[in-house]
């Protein structure tokens, strides 16, 4: 996508518009506009009963677009057969298409308050909203394609970390960065502390020269389920499994403690789902042919004894 950038703009004069006519040209044709907009054009000319400034200082516009193209220009030439009004619209979609351009604002309005009434209300680090709520607060009524929109734009919000769609109802999870509400876990509020992770950062493979037994990894935003990893060093991945599971090893370690499940290490810069498909498949939850080429065998054993599923 590209836009027009002024240098130290002083302000942004803004005009009220109505696009009378659109003309979608030969891409050459347009992409000549776009550069010499100051030349005489004929299907300016033969349009000049469709643009005007109004008593209401609305620009009557025509909408330049070519073949195959998603930008445009909006054109007022004032009875000239060039560009003397003219804006560069980067996607024009939402102005070829009206009901597309309700659609949008309705997808943005309902996003904006999942997210808000979600980050301000949450303690845990989750909000829950049913249907009938966002249609009773937005106007936003869920179907099979809006619902596969709106679960993208979710995910797309920096605040959010995953999104559950159910039956009646949209769970979100939060960065809790934006939970001002959030309280955290008393039960873990004060564990008992292990040597720390080497200052700044750690990442989990820089701990792996470490002998870690019984070990349970933990995201530090998001809730996963945890699985037992019995055995995790250097050696315990093959290197296509350390290709594989690249992301997570490149973790960064926030601590390691003796918690709920017994010794738990929390991570952070890595997908909740990742991780948790990552200990899963330690444990052996995963086809018997990726854990065999992920994770090194020791002869005909394999390091752990996981039941295979």
């Amino acid at each position: 996508m590209k836009a027009i950038f002024e240098r130290k703009p002083s302000d942004f004069d803004l005009r009220s518009f109505e696009v009378s006519k659109t003309i979608r040209l030969p891409a050459e044709d347009f992409e000549a506009v776009l550069q010499k907009p100051m030349r005489d054009y004929d299907f300016i000319q033969e349009n000049i009963e469709q643009m005007h400034c109004d008593s209401s200082g609305v620009y009557h516009c025509l909408l330049l677009t070519g073949e195959g193209k998603k930008d445009g220009l909006l054109v007022e030439s004032e009875g000239y057969g060039y560009c003397r009004y003219a804006s560069y619209i980067p996607n024009i979609s939402a102005l070829t298409s009206p009901a597309l351009q309700q659609f949008n604002q309705k997808m943005m309005e309902a996003v904006d308050y999942i997210v808000s009434t979600g980050t301000q209300n949450t303690t845990e680090g989750n909000w829950i909203i049913s249907f009938d709520e966002l249609a009773q607060q937005t106007g936003f009524e869920h179907d099979f394609n809006s619902m596969d929109t709106l679960m993208d734009m979710l995910h797309e919000r920096e605040e959010v970390a995953n999104v559950e769609l159910g039956d009646s109802s949209i769970d979100v999870c939060y960065y809790l960065d934006f939970c001002p509400q959030y309280g955290g876990h008393p039960e873990e509020s004060e564990p008992e502390q292990l040597p720390e992770a080497p200052s700044p950062v750690s990442r989990l493979k820089d701990l792996l020269y470490l002998h870690w037994e019984d070990i349970h990894l933990f995201h530090k935003d998001v809730e996963v389920q945890p699985a037992t990893i019995v055995e995790l060093n250097e050696h315990t991945l093959t290197d296509a499994g350390k290709v594989a599971w690249a992301d997570v090893l490149d973790a960064e370690v926030v601590k390691v403690y003796n918690g709920y499940y017994g010794l738990q290490m929390e991570l952070d810069k890595v997908k909740p789902s990742r991780l948790e498909e990552f200990s899963s498949m330690l444990a052996g939850y995963c086809p018997v042919s990726d854990y065999e080429t992920w994770v090194t065998q020791d002869g005909d054993t394999p390091l752990q004894s996981p039941e295979m599923k």
